[in-house]
């Protein structure tokens, strides 16, 4: 999309990622137990490694630091509250 916005007349662009693909049957999608355990994104990675892995391999580990910080930020207010709570 980035690529073509100068090219296109197009007030809204809205990426639907594999979900047209998904609808066509042109490819598969997670097994359920994978989509609800938040793993789809490891079942595409093993279909089509070549095409995804750089992707992966950025966004995987930057969410991975994300996610810690907000769980030390958490158990940091936490511990502030119970600190303030037993004065």
């Amino acid at each position: 999309m980035a690529t073509h916005l100068g090219r296109i007349e197009a007030p809204v662009m809205i990426g639907v990622g594999a979900a047209f693909d998904f609808l066509a049957g042109t490819k598969r999608q997670a097994p359920k137990w994978m989509q609800r355990h938040a793993l789809e994104w490891l079942f595409r990675l093993c279909s089509e490694p070549r095409r995804l892995w750089r992707r992966y391999a950025y966004i995987v580990p930057g969410f991975l630091i994300l996610a810690a910080g907000e769980l030390v930020r958490r158990a940091v207010t936490a511990g502030a509250e119970e600190r303030w709570i037993a004065r």
